[in-house]
């Protein structure tokens, strides 16, 4: 009896182990798409950031002098290798080679041959047109552009050096004018680029990277001497453009046998999807290159033209499961075990005892009573645990992430301090990070706005400030104070409001509600219009909120209001916003209802009722007797 009494609890174990694997795995997958997209932003600000001081140095004065006087001599077959103004070029854009620890430069005319560069070998060649032509070409079209990186031999040098351009062109006045020929600054992408991506490594074995078109690692990987140890890296060479995101096909760096040659394996699971421009996240495990089994998330960009991965060994990730896992069935092993030998000697002592027996039912019925209410008070302290924990979860996440933008924002406007602020970021980068940073800002108020919802509804319903209100207004405040996020996400808002809608209602709850519904629609919305109405309905005033985007399937319908819920395709957040929504609709005696379809958009609708009065257009009359039903309300007495 005492182990059929113990199974309850084993199954309730069982269940909770379930829980905790799927709330780490969703931790897991969160905590890889913010550094994946932390990393994104930081590359994105590091390329446009260098194509702007390409773009400085090409408009300086004395680069152009000098560009078209090297140009009159190029076209006079001249020799550019005595000529003062390749001295003049060397003079001035040395300076910025090793101020920016960039690998050097080249000034190349209209037909390909470089005027002028760092490296004599490169004079009167054509050596940079041939490596990386397309870059070139575009550049002497006018465009300033960042190019793929290369690997591009020097015959001085003896070796193979990772290579990226960045090529602006030369014009005859700053500006304007014809182009006379293009600057390009040459970079070595497997420091500049590994400097950012390595800040996003999780854990010890956490990696992240970038990678081409062609599945060859740009930046410098973490486990190169691995890959020395497994034959994939020649000694002495570094991971730059000499690994592929190959599948060995088992455990390499545990001794297993790879079966085929190392040009004949194929991508692995992450690097097809992400060329294909299939971003993903994926916590059950793949194989990296290495063979080793990994969790991960990954992204094409398309501005980079460069494939961005962050990937965790798959038993790190689930390192602290693992050891829970262990810990409970351990603790439920002794607990079994303890049963049993109390058993035991409970039936020794009854035969022991035969006279005690009253006495002994009296116990095991006291004590009975002390398991059940010790079990009570388990149950109680384990769902208090739990909802905390979910509630410190959902806050830590939510502000962690706009966090850490502003953080990373700040960062690099601090970093960029060594020159003006406007020459080292110009005026439009000024005001992307001002409006990121107001963006970020109005996130978080959200997100402790609703923070404060769900606080207040754990403990009944709360108490509403209810008041005689017309809903368009409402509405259109609510759209005034959202458009710039809507904007920023690449939606418009649409408004379509009925005749004058009265109602007894809090004014700031409802706010909230039509807010989260707003930034649910932004954040599925595919960067499409969205419809925002106002219509009276047999007695209900219904707020309507469309959006033309993905849909919603039925599957995830059935838990779409569910508290901390979070799947893959949710772009951020833990999903409380729709849940609070719901438990504001509620506590006005209201509904909310979605109509949606893979593919055509989704449709929320709030319906709140109407006192018959008002629905009868006599608003001003409203009697007491439904005064006193809204204070009712107000006081928490409608669920």
């Amino acid at each position: 009896m005492p182990l059929a009494a113990l199974l309850p609890i084993g199954i309730v174990l069982l269940l909770s182990l379930h829980e905790i694997q799927d709330v780490h795995r969703r931790n897991i997958a969160a905590t890889l798409q913010a550094v994946l997209s932390t990393t994104r932003e930081g590359l994105l600000t590091w390329a446009r950031q260098t194509k702007s001081t390409a773009a400085f140095w090409a408009n300086e004065p004395r680069i152009r002098r000098a560009t078209a006087a090297l140009v009159e001599l190029h076209r006079g077959n001249g020799s550019l290798r005595d000529s003062p103004y390749l001295q003049d070029l060397r003079q001035e854009l040395d300076n910025v080679v090793q101020q920016e620890q960039y690998l050097g430069f080249d000034v190349i005319a209209l037909d390909g041959t470089q005027l002028a560069s760092d490296r004599d070998e490169l004079l009167a060649t054509r050596t940079l047109s041939s490596y990386d032509p397309e870059t070139i070409a575009a550049a002497l079209r006018g465009s300033i552009v960042m190019g793929a990186p290369f690997a591009m031999r020097s015959l001085a040098l003896g070796r193979v050096t990772p290579t990226l351009v960045v090529a602006v062109p030369v014009r005859a006045v700053a500006g304007e004018g014809e182009i006379l020929a293009a600057l390009a600054f040459r970079i070595d992408p497997g420091k500049e680029l590994t400097q950012i991506a390595h800040r996003g490594q999780v854990g010890a074995t956490g990696e992240t990277y970038a990678f081409d078109r062609h599945g060859r690692v740009v930046t410098e990987l973490r486990f190169a001497q691995q890959l020395h140890d497994m034959g994939i890296l020649p000694a002495g060479e570094r991971t730059s453009l000499n690994v592929e995101i190959r599948d060995p096909g088992g455990d390499a760096p545990d001794g297993a046998e790879r079966f085929l040659p190392r040009m004949e394996q194929p991508l692995t699971r992450m690097a097809t999807s992400a060329i294909a421009g299939i971003a993903g996240v994926d916590v059950d495990g793949y194989r990296d290159y290495r063979g080793v089994d990994v969790v991960g998330s990954w992204l094409w960009d398309p501005e980079l033209d460069l494939g961005l991965a962050t990937e965790i060994d798959k038993s790190s990730a689930y390192g602290v499961y693992e050891v829970t896992r262990r810990v409970v069935l351990m603790a439920c092993g002794v607990m079994v075990l303890a049963t049993l030998v109390l058993t035991l000697l409970l039936q020794r002592r009854a035969r022991d005892l035969a006279t005690g027996v009253r006495r002994e039912q009296a116990l095991r019925r006291e004590l009975e009573d002390r398991v059940r209410r010790l079990e009570c008070a388990e149950a109680e302290l384990k769902d208090a645990i739990r909802v905390r924990e979910e509630f410190l979860r959902f806050a830590s996440h939510e502000l962690r992430t706009p966090l850490t933008s502003l953080r990373l924002l700040y960062e690099h406007m601090l970093r960029s301090r060594s020159q003006p602020l406007l020459v080292s970021l110009g005026s439009k980068d000024i005001s992307r990070f001002l409006k990121v940073s107001s963006r970020e800002l109005a996130r978080i108020t959200q997100v402790i706005n609703n923070m404060f919802v769900v606080a207040s509804f754990a403990t009944g319903p709360p108490a509403l400030n209810l008041a005689r209100t017309e809903l368009n207004e409402i509405v259109r405040r609510t759209a005034r104070q959202v458009t710039e996020q809507l904007e920023a996400d690449g939606c418009s808002l649409e408004l379509q409001l009925d005749r004058s809608v009265f109602g007894y209602w809090d004014d700031a709850r409802i706010e909230q509600a039509i807010t989260n519904l707003l930034s649910n629609a932004s954040r599925h919305g595919a960067g499409q219009p969205i419809t925002l109405s106002v219509v009276r309905q047999a007695g209900f005033a219904v707020i309507s909120v469309h959006d033309r985007g993905v849909g919603i399937t039925p599957e995830q319908q059935a838990r779409l209001f569910e508290p901390f819920r979070w799947t893959p395709e949710a772009h951020s957040g833990l999903g409380v916003g729709l849940y609070v929504c719901r438990l504001i609709v509620w506590a006005h005696g209201g509904e909310i209802l979605v109509d949606s379809e893979p593919g055509q958009g989704t449709t929320f609708r709030v319906r709140l009722p109407l006192p018959p009065e008002i629905e009868g257009g006599d608003a001003a009359q409203a009697p007491e007797g439904e005064r006193k039903a809204a204070e009712e309300r107000s006081n928490g007495g409608t669920e």
